[in-house]
């Protein structure tokens, strides 16, 4: 396990965390806590690392902000700049006159005076950036916050614009190359423009760095990368949220930063991903999980940061992933089986098991892959599933075909052969189970915190599925 914990830190307060996010249908996968610039918790829960490169979902939002951040600092680019002076055709042809009011600022504070996010409208079109500024506006910008990722993917836009490089170029070359961050990468829309508001994937190493930059008011080991002029506007109370839900989600907004009620500001994403910046402690957290609660998780969080310090270096923290073991099955091959039509797209499997082992043999239309796995430990495999993306983002462009880095772990229940897939590229656990049936196999997968929606089930059998067989060596 990747485990370092500062002497002065309470491993006691540290299990209680761990039992407070278990609580609240928190999966914590990786964790770090800086203090005045030194790591104090580099904690990842095996078989998760820190340096995993994941999908990080919304806090793609703050990288984009800090792109904006960097044009600022160059003077190419001023929040209350009107956004016509970037996008002067798609602003001329609107009859709306508000839209001839909206400012960069509106964008970054999600205040552009829309009734709702017009992400969905824009993700698929030949031209996001028309399709934003073809979504009504319900109200005066500046006069209600809402929620935006569309915002988002045209401040990516905006910064191209002024600066002739793309969001991830811009980070990449003034940004990332002084702070150690690389293999980074962003998702595209449709026409293959960044889409800023999400699809960034990054490590909880990169994240933590990111939020250590603002801490320090954008200093990076003596050398100034940020104006600490941007990072006190984008952290700042820019706009109000009062109904926007729990305490968390009502304390305000800055540029693409959330106000926390706990005082600070913070970076977040879909399923628990956070980096929270407390200035007044000079503490950064960062967080990669899969949460069915981000409210329960930032409240575990607020209740550590009183704790941690506190005395209590007794007991070990708790490992709650090691594999699980079950019931000793019988060795068994079940020959090559036809699948129905499923959600996967496969088209044959095989199931070749032993005592303690499986290898899970797939075809579809365009591959042939295995997926090996063994009682007790963990096994690194790498599979190309379709359609894998959470309800949340399926408005969102992707490929067909997504490949999931999984560490996968086996055991038997109740007669089933179960395989834990924990993707290690995104916060998401799939459990596979497997049944003998008369003709074949009955398959189903699942995702336990319901990301995916309901459980992806369906049957592979015999060719001759009247016809019963045993075994097939």
């Amino acid at each position: 396990m990747e485990q370092w914990i500062d002497p002065g830190v309470s491993t006691a307060a540290l299990a209680r965390f761990a039992n407070r996010l278990k609580e609240g249908r928190t999966q914590l996968h990786a964790m770090e806590i800086f203090e005045r610039g030194n790591c104090l918790v580099r904690w990842g829960v095996e078989p998760y690392r820190c340096g995993d490169k994941r999908e990080v979902y919304s806090l793609s939002k703050s990288f984009t902000a800090t792109a904006v951040g960097l044009a600022y600092d160059r003077g190419l680019v001023d929040p209350e700049d009107l956004l016509s002076r970037y996008f002067p055709q798609h602003v001329a042809c609107q009859y709306d006159e508000r839209w001839r009011r909206v400012r960069v600022r509106h964008l970054l504070t999600m205040t552009t005076g829309h009734a709702a996010c017009p992400m969905a409208g824009m993700a698929h079109a030949q031209d996001p950036v028309r399709a934003f500024f073809e979504t009504d506006l319900a109200c005066e910008p500046g006069e209600r916050f809402v929620y935006s990722t569309g915002a988002s993917c045209v401040l990516a836009e905006l910064v191209r614009r002024a600066t002739g490089r793309t969001a991830a170029e811009l980070l990449a070359q003034e940004l990332f190359c002084h702070m150690e961050i690389d293999n980074i990468w962003w998702e595209g829309c449709a026409d293959g423009s960044c889409q800023g508001g999400t699809g960034l994937k990054a490590s909880c190493d990169d994240v933590a760095k990111l939020g250590l930059l603002y801490c320090q008011k954008g200093m990076w080991q003596g050398r100034r990368l940020l104006s600490e002029e941007w990072v006190e506007m984008a952290t700042a109370r820019q706009a109000g949220t009062p109904d926007n839900g729990t305490p968390d989600w009502c304390a305000g907004y800055g540029f693409q930063f959330w106000q926390n009620s706990a005082g600070g500001y913070r970076a977040d994403g879909a399923f628990g991903q956070l980096c929270a910046v407390l200035p007044e402690r000079e503490t950064v957290v960062c967080l990669m999980a899969e949460s069915g609660d981000m409210s329960a998780e930032l409240n575990a969080v607020w209740a550590l940061l009183e704790e941690y310090k506190a005395a209590g270096r007794g007991g070990g923290l708790p490992l709650e992933y090691l594999p699980q073991r079950g019931d000793q099955g019988e060795a068994w091959d079940s020959g090559w089986l036809r699948c129905e039509e499923n959600p996967m797209g496969f088209s044959w499997v095989r199931l070749r098991a032993q005592s303690d082992a499986l290898r899970l043999f797939i075809c579809d239309a365009q591959r042939f892959q295995t997926i090996e796995a063994r009682e007790g430990r963990w096994t690194e495999n790498r599979f190309w599933a379709k359609e894998f993306r959470p309800l949340l983002f399926r408005q969102m462009p992707r490929h067909e075909n997504t490949l999931l880095e999984m560490a996968v772990a086996c055991h038997r229940e109740k007669g089933a052969w179960v395989l834990e897939c924990r993707t290690r590229n995104t916060p998401h656990l799939l459990r596979w189970s497997i049944r003998r049936t008369e003709n074949g196999l009955a398959m189903n997968i699942d995702t336990p915190a319901g990301a995916m929606g309901g459980a992806r089930a369906w049957n592979a059998v015999y060719e001759n599925a009247g016809k019963k067989r045993t075994n097939t060596q």
